[in-house]
Formats: structure tokens, C-alpha cells, sequence
């Protein structure tokens, strides 16, 4: 069994309610370890414990202050919090920090925790029943409705076996972290240890890291390679998600290294100044909050300022939720996924109050403009896929529009190599991803979206060009600017399905039937039977306005509705046969390749018999047609040609 479980337990609660001492009493750690936090006897900084379970693993404690003058640390404490241990002294009851705290929590998105009922030591049995009930009615509607609420003395020990088993049974509910995606983890603290170098800690929010693993130091850049670490204060070779890591990267200058920078594997994230997501404002903010508020914004371990500009609405109330764009004054490594938190000083207030937060879904970093349609779905389609890495890999494939690379769909994704490999196999097998021509990836959606396109201008095609069997492929991508990849898949798509089909060369709707005039029928049938009768010795398009008494636009628009019917080939931009000549050449190819394994041009010539000015354009275009192989003045058998032999 694993001695570790990846999860992080937290406190969270008033100033004085017995967090820190909370601790103490479940890890047997001081987690008070700054001297002014000595001195005064409050919690100023985050601190950290290992805490062993009934089952004998370990997981970690955060333990964050309580007073409102450091909810800024207390936010960077709790992002990497999954099971919190909400402190409500028996004393004081439910206080400002209490409510604002559990405020925070939902908006980190924590789903399990327990209370701990501290300080009955001090109070008579009527006032403990009497908060028990003021709890359970604060937690109603929240993610802790059904916590457990655990009376416990710091000081006596009394009810600490109970609070203990609650705390096992919510942590073996609550279920290890998941370690997908690439490692990230928002920096706590740095310190420097004689000969060994910079050491950096947190709590990483995503993937894993190894000994040996080199990260990079975002947004600065920096990059490392982890020679240590350690997890829960023991030495390990990996560090997990939810864990609470030490890592000594030696090549990173610890003077470079502050709180609220991100250590990560992946490419380098660039820093962005403006980032969209859903925002919910609490059901306790009292007015009114006009668009373009300034904020402080809470994300990971870092806090800037920033503007909020709504995106669906000018203003919110208390519980509405919309999509934004934060706008920043400092460059931050944001990724979609990340939960962010929002405290602002409203009107009428008596100092900075959190009003809501929610989740990053996009890092365009360009100004958007407001209610547009086209946005907000973007924006949706991400809130709804972003917890699941399939969905996830399937939606950045969807947005890029056009085909991508197997490596940047992973970049792109924030999976791992390993993982993504499985993703990308399920993808293609259900057919939600195909491949082109050139190897890359591209969303059956936008396949679809190829189809619709193409179909349109074979229609438009036929009704200008009523007279002609279909439009070649070449024509139809130039005129639509289209990549030839994407245009054979929606081509392909369509014959598939049988909403087009192939007249020769060229595409026409299924069904249709050029339309001739008797006069136009007259000579496109002439100039059929002349290429029929000239075999490789093909006449001009000259010749036959000349033979023909016909002007030459109107001769070569007869060769090009015979070339997209398939009847003529053109082998150059002068020169085209019938198709039974074409057929009738490559079996005197064959003949000659049955007597020995190669022929020369002239050779070619001479069973032909026709002059070099038809034998060397027919040759050339069977060595196009992979029928032979040319090698100087030699021709071998080509793929084609081998199937036949």
C-alpha cells in the first residue's frame, strides 16, 4: 500500500478559534513557526504538517490564518485544499471570517470537509448545542450541509477520538487527487540550504514531478532540474498532486524565486494580462456591481489587481453567474481550469469583502468585445468539458478549426505524452478525430463543416456552368482557398455518403446531367470521335478549330467538358488523348516491360508509332501516373505497372 494518499486537508475559520492548535494536537507539529507569529499568538503565514491516517498513510495539512488582514495568504493556502477542517470556537460562535471563509472554499470548488466544534472546554452544554445549530444552519445550502460538526477540546483531548474517526471516514470519501495533465504547482515559499541551493515548496494542483524532471520557473522562464525532494518532509523520488512538496532545484537562483510564480513541466506557459471565465457573484454581496469593477484577484498563490469586464451583462447582483474577461495589471502563467477568487472594496463597505469568484476557461489575451454570440459559446463549450481530459482533447481539437498535429493537440491540452497516446486512440477509433493525407488531426466537426462547404459550390458551380459534367478538384479547392487535406476529406465524406459523385476527373451533385445544346452536342461529339480516331497522335487545340471551322474558345471549352467527363486526358497544357489511347499505351508498356525489365524512350516511341512529340508527354504523364519509373532515359515498371505484371 501506498503510504501516502494525495489529498490535503486545511483549516479555515476565525482568527482564535483553535486552528493552529487543531493541528498540533491531530500532527504533533508547530506549524507557527515565524517569530511575530510567536509573539503575538496568531497565524500570519500558511503552515504545513504531515498528518498519519487510522490506515496509517499520510496526508498533508495547510493550516492558513484567520485574521481578515491576511486573507490574502489564507486564498493562496486554500487553492490547494480537498478536505477542509472548518474551526468554529463554542465561545465566540459563527464570525465574519467563518462565513467569509466558507465563502471562499465553495468558490475553490471543495466539495468535502468537517467541523470542528473547538473550545467546549469553555462553555456550558446549552451554548454548545445552541452553535451546533447556528452551524448546521450557516452550512445549509453549501457544500458542508452534511458534514459532520464535531465537538473537541484542544486543551482536555475530550471528543477528539470522534472528530478523528469523522476526519478518516470524510478523507476515505473524498479519494486521492488525480496526477493527469502536465506537473504545475503555484511556488509557497523558496529557501536556500548551504550545499544544496534553492529549495522550492507548494502544493501542486496537477500531474507529478520526479527527481531528474527539469522545470521551468514561470513566468520568468528559468529552467532546472530537480536534484531532491520531498514530500511530507521525507525524501522521495516523486511528488503528486495534492501533495505538499519540497523540490531542490540548485540551478534556479532562489533570489529570483517569490510566491505566486508557477513550477512546471510543459512548455513555457506565456504570462497573459487578460483571461476569460465564468464568474458567480455570492448570494451575500449586498447592491449592485456595475461593470468594470477593480478587483483583487486570487488565483493559485499569486494576487493582482485587476478589472472585471462582463461579457453577457453591465451589471450583477448577489448569486448571478456570467462569463468575463479579467483584465490584469501584471502578466500572470495562467491555464484554463485554474479557480480564481475576487475581493473588492463595494459601495458603502467598510474595507475589501470577497464578492465571487470561478473558474478560468480561456487565455486569449486580446481584448474581447461584449455580447457576442460566438464568444460566450466558445466560452460554454469549454465550461462544459473542462473537467474531463477526453472532453477537453476533443474541444481544442473542435476550436482549431483546421488540422493539427498529434504533438500541439497535446501541448495544447496540458496532457502528458503517456496519456495522451490512450486519448488520442479513443478519439480516432470513435471517429471524433481523422487524419489527413499528412498525418495531422482534425475534428470530425470541422470535416462536416468542409463537406457543407464544398457541396455549396458545386452547387453554385452547376447553376453558372450548366453545360459542364462537374468542376475538377483543383478548381473547386482554388476557388474556396482551401488546404487539398481538408478538401479530400470533405470530398470524401460526401461520396461516402453519396451527396456527390465523380463524372472522370471532375465532382457533380449526385444526379446530375449536363445539359447541352444540339449545336454544343454536334461538336463536342466531333471533337470526341477526332481524339478517338488520332489514338496518340492527338490534334491541337489549333488544328481542330481549324479542321472544325469552329473559333477556339468555343473548341477548347468542348475538350474541357470532355476532360471532366473523363472521356479526354489532358497529359499537358497543349496536348490530350482519348482515355482508350491512354489504355491502349500502358498495355504497350507492358508488353515491352514482359520482354525486359526496361525500356527507353524511343523504344517506347517506336511501338507506338508516333514522332517524339507525342511519345515524350504520354511517357512523362505515366511517370506521374506511377505507371513507370523514370531513370534518364530509361523507364522501369512503376507501382502501377507492378500490379499488372
Amino acid at each position: 500500500m501506498n503510504l501516502r494518499k494525495n489529498i490535503m486537508l486545511g483549516t479555515a475559520g476565525h482568527v482564535d478559534h483553535g486552528k493552529t492548535a487543531l493541528v498540533k494536537l491531530l500532527t504533533g507539529c508547530e506549524t507557527d513557526t515565524l517569530a511575530e507569529e510567536k509573539q503575538r499568538g496568531l497565524t500570519i503565514d500558511l503552515g504545513f504538517a504531515p498528518c498519519r491516517l487510522a490506515d496509517k498513510r499520510i496526508v498533508g495539512v495547510v493550516d492558513v490564518p484567520g485574521h481578515v488582514d491576511f486573507i490574502r495568504n489564507m486564498v493562496a493556502g486554500a487553492h490547494g485544499i480537498d478536505v477542509v477542517i472548518l474551526v468554529v470556537a463554542a465561545d465566540d460562535g459563527i464570525m465574519p471570517q467563518t462565513r467569509e471563509h466558507l465563502h471562499i472554499l465553495t468558490l475553490m470548488g471543495l466539495r468535502h470537509g468537517v467541523v470542528a466544534l473547538t473550545k467546549i472546554d469553555l462553555v456550558e452544554t446549552a451554548r454548545k448545542a445552541e452553535v451546533i445549530e447556528d452551524v448546521r444552519r450557516l452550512l445549509k445550502e453549501t457544500f458542508l450541509a452534511a458534514a459532520p460538526i464535531c465537538p473537541i477540546s484542544n486543551i482536555t483531548g475530550e471528543g477528539y477520538e470522534n472528530f478523528f474517526d469523522a476526519l478518516n471516514q470524510v478523507v476515505s470519501a473524498c479519494g486521492d487527487r488525480p496526477c493527469s495533465g502536465v506537473f504545475r504547482m503555484w511556488v509557497e515559499d523558496v529557501f536556500t540550504i548551504r550545499g544544496q541551493g534553492t529549495v522550492i515548496t507548494g502544493i501542486p494542483s496537477r500531474g507529478m514531478a520526479k527527481v531528474g524532471d527539469v522545470l521551468r520557473l514561470l513566468p520568468c522562464g528559468l529552467t532546472g532540474r530537480v536534484r531532491q525532494m520531498q514530500v511530507y518532509g521525507e525524501n522521495s523520488v516523486e511528488g503528486r498532486a495534492g501533495e505538499c512538496v519540497a523540490l531542490n532545484i540548485p540551478e534556479i537562483d532562489h533570489l529570483q524565486v517569490k510566491r505566486g510564480m508557477v513550477l512546471s513541466a510543459g512548455p513555457e506557459t506565456a504570462p497573459v494580462t487578460m483571461a476569460e471565465g465564468d464568474l458567480c457573484i455570492l448570494d451575500s454581496v449586498r447592491g449592485v456591481i456595475e461593470d468594470y469593477p477593480e478587483v483583487h484577484l486570487h488565483v493559485g498563490t499569486a494576487s493582482v489587481l485587476a478589472r472585471v469586464a462582463m461579457l453577457e451583462t453591465t451589471s450583477m447582483r448577489a448569486g448571478q453567474t456570467q462569463m468575463v474577461q479579467l483584465r490584469l495589471t501584471e502578466p500572470l502563467p495562467l491555464v484554463p481550469g485554474e479557480r480564481y477568487v475576487l475581493r473588492c472594496n463595494l459601495p458603502g463597505g467598510a474595507g475589501l469583502v470577497t464578492i465571487g469568484g470561478g473558474r478560468f476557461l480561456g487565455t486569449t489575451n486580446t481584448r474581447l468585445r461584449r455580447q457576442k454570440q460566438w464568444t460566450l459559446d466558445f466560452l460554454q463549450a469549454r465550461r462544459k468539458s473542462i473537467d474531463d481530459p477526453v472532453l477537453w482533447c476533443e474541444q481544442i481539437a473542435r476550436e482549431s478549426g483546421k488540422p493539427i498535429s498529434a504533438q500541439d493537440l497535446q501541448v495544447k491540452s496540458g496532457q502528458r505524452a503517456e496519456e495522451f497516446v490512450e486519448i488520442l486512440k479513443g478519439l480516432r477509433a470513435k471517429g471524433v478525430l481523422i487524419e489527413t493525407s499528412s498525418g495531422l488531426m482534425v475534428h470530425r466537426e470541422c470535416v462536416d463543416a468542409t463537406a457543407a462547404k464544398l457541396y455549396e459550390a458545386i452547387e453554385t458551380f452547376h447553376k453558372v456552368n450548366s453545360q459542364r459534367a462537374g468542376i475538377g478538384k483543383d478548381e473547386l479547392f482554388a476557388g474556396l482557398g482551401m488546404a487539398p487535406d481538408m478538401g479530400e476529406l470533405g470530398l470524401r465524406q460526401l461520396l461516402d455518403k453519396k451527396r456527390i459523385e465523380m463524372a472522370g476527373t471532375a465532382f457533380a451533385k449526385a444526379g446530375w446531367s449536363a445539359r447541352l445544346p444540339e449545336n454544343d452536342q454536334k461538336l463536342y461529339d466531333q471533337i470526341n470521335a477526332a481524339f478517338l480516331t488520332a489514338r496518340w497522335a492527338a490534334p491541337s487545340l489549333q488544328e481542330l478549330s481549324t479542321a472544325l471551322h469552329e473559333p477556339p474558345l468555343r473548341v477548347e471549352k468542348m475538350i474541357k467538358l470532355l476532360t471532366d467527363r473523363g472521356l479526354v486526358i489532358r497529359l499537358d497544357s497543349q496536348l490530350c488523348i482519348h482515355k482508350t489511347a491512354l489504355e491502349a499505351a500502358k498495355k504497350i508498356a507492358l508488353q515491352l516491360f514482359a520482354k525486359k525489365p526496361v525500356f527507353t524512350t524511343m523504344e517506347f516511341r517506336d511501338a507506338l508509332g508516333v514522332s517524339r512529340k507525342y511519345a515524350v508527354p504520354l511517357v512523362d504523364y505515366l511517370d506521374r501516373a506511377r505507371f513507370t519509373v523514370r531513370n534518364g532515359n530509361n523507364r522501369t515498371p512503376g507501382v502501377e505497372a507492378r500490379k499488372l505484371l
